[in-house]
């Protein structure tokens, strides 16, 4: 019997460790991207907020 079936490749040490170094550092890009997107996000909800906000106190009765 073969230590390693022919359907089977040998697992290479070093290209174990790069996929699991490429997996890795794409799951911190992607949280960095989100949170980024998200910040962005939270901030132009703060502009239209204020905008809005800004539009109703120049609509409002004069003083």
């Amino acid at each position: 019997m073969l230590a390693n079936p022919p359907h089977q490749p040998q697992l290479d040490p070093l290209a174990l460790y790069s996929k699991s170094l490429h997996d890795y550092t794409l799951q911190l890009w992607t949280e960095s991207r989100r949170l980024a997107e998200e910040k962005v996000r939270a901030k132009a909800a703060k502009k239209q907020e204020e905008d809005a906000r800004m539009g109703a106190r120049k609509d409002g009765p004069a003083s």
